[in-house]
């Protein structure tokens, strides 16, 4: 269905919009996104399980579980539920393109101390040059009084250190300028500081470290740990934009930020899940809300899409609601029986290159979710499920948009694809329109979240009502 763009749905967005830029400056790294989310279902009445303890699950309970700190699930058990009636699933991931930190990251050239990076997924690396960059993930630490003692600990440096300058323009050839493309292993090297700052604090690094003594410093200040006590052994740290983000454009209508494909919709589902909480009584089946790691670089991985995860998280829901009835066949009826809509963000139309889509699938921005298609299976959406979606947004008055890339143009994919087949359940493909998908600065619509948080809720609450039965 259609819904036009109105003064009210503007005014119920910008807190909205507000909202989310603060969860974007918690969620800096997928270890801080799983921090945050998990900060957001404790205040709910959510219970944290762990994966290596036996579970006791109620119906009409609340519950998330986390794994390697950057993946999590969260999920509802209706207070009517019954094992063969599946899942209500929502999936999401928490990483983005980026640049990761070497094991080894220490260079000094030309007078200046610099950071070894690797380039983390697909990445528009160009729009990395002159911003104001910091460091943030997490790191495993040793303590000198028990050496066998390892813990870890989230950190976030929260200030510019680090900046990627470009090469000025009287230095650049006219056709290096016309096609920009920075070698990777020597153009994008992040300058944390010249040697002779560093000496002047006291921060000289010796020729066996394997960082910067400046970069170690600040790391365990924001850590909160002193090199009196702890090693560091070993991290995973994200280089990240330390611009805030923001809500922005003449009418505040865009928000401006890193990492918007795709914690909008990790933030989206969250809200959902937790705003239609009262209704859990009443509720046949189990909501699902999933949050994967490394879906920028293939979801292979056991916190990724392509992990046990879910099906982990199934068989301990099988297993603790066991229909005697049906017995052993209890898990391939409950997969049958679920639904999975694949949150992941959608190409906005661009003005100045509207070329780019096809004419007749140019997603909006504040025209509402977009429904992906791909008959090559880039994307899970089938006619039924699809459809299935239509029926929930006109139940949620909520607006839908269709893509299908132009035959001459790459497609992109989801976690869609990977989910539905490791799994067997039927997926339809949605996220939110932006544009810059994967630039160190993106930009989405307010309007937007308020829409799909709608839909997901409709979701959440009245799936178990809508039947497809092929004749």
């Amino acid at each position: 269905m259609s819904s036009p763009l109105t003064k009210e749905l503007l005014a119920k967005a910008k807190p909205v919009a507000k909202d989310f830029t603060d969860f974007l400056t918690e969620a800096v790294t997928p270890f801080h996104c799983v921090q945050a989310v998990s900060r957001m279902l404790q205040s709910a009445g959510f219970t944290q399980l762990r994966e290596h303890e036996a579970w006791t699950l109620t119906r009409g309970g609340q519950y998330y579980v986390t794994r390697n700190a950057g993946s999590l699930i969260a999920f509802t058990v209706g207070g009517k539920f019954s094992s063969e009636n599946g899942a209500k699933i929502v999936g999401a991931h928490t990483d983005s393109p980026n640049l990761m930190l070497k094991p080894k990251s220490k260079l000094t050239k030309s007078g200046y101390c610099g950071v070894d990076v690797q380039m983390y997924g697909g990445g528009l690396w160009h729009s990395w040059f002159d911003r104001d960059l910091s460091v943030a993930g997490k790191v495993v630490f040793r303590s000198k009084s028990n050496p066998t003692v390892l813990f870890t600990k989230l950190v976030d440096v929260k200030r510019p250190i680090l900046r990627i300058p470009n090469l000025a323009i009287h230095l650049t050839k006219a056709e290096d300028r016309d096609k920009f493309s920075p070698n990777k292993e020597t153009n994008m090297v992040p300058i944390l500081s010249t040697v002779i700052a560093a000496a002047l604090h006291g921060d000289q690094s010796p020729d066996e470290a394997k960082h910067c003594a400046g970069l170690t410093r600040v790391v365990l200040e924001a850590a909160g740990e002193s090199s009196d006590s702890v090693d560091i052994v070993d991290f995973d740290l994200s280089v990240y934009d330390a611009a805030v983000p923001t809500v922005g454009g003449l009418y505040e209508e865009f928000v401006f930020s890193g990492r918007l494909d795709n914690l909008n919709s990790c933030y989206c589902v969250t809200k959902a899940l937790i705003a239609c909480s009262s209704s859990v009584p009443e509720d046949p089946m189990v909501r699902m809300a999933v949050y994967f790691d490394h879906e920028e670089v293939g979801s292979s991985s056991p916190s990724g899409a392509e992990g046990s995860l879910v099906p982990d998280v199934v068989e301990r829901l099988t297993t603790s609601f066991v229909n005697e009835k049906i017995g052993s066949q209890t898990r391939p009826i409950f997969v049958s029986n679920s639904f999975c809509i694949s949150a992941d963000c959608a190409h906005a139309v661009h003005p100045n290159y509207a070329d780019r889509h096809n004419g007749q699938h140019a997603p909006m921005l504040h025209g509402g979710p977009v429904v992906k298609f791909n008959c090559n299976m880039r994307y899970a959406t089938n006619a039924e499920t699809a459809a299935t979606l239509r029926v929930l947004a006109d139940l949620a008055k909520s607006p839908l948009q269709d893509f299908c890339v132009k035959n001459d143009s790459p497609c992109g994919s989801t976690i869609g694809p990977i989910l539905s087949t490791l799994t067997g359940i039927a997926t339809v493909d949605i996220g939110n329109p932006m544009w810059s998908m994967h630039s160190v600065r993106e930009t989405c619509g307010s309007v937007d979240l308020v829409h799909m948080i709608e839909l997901l809720k409709a979701f959440y609450s009245s799936y178990h009502g809508v039947k497809v039965t092929n004749q």
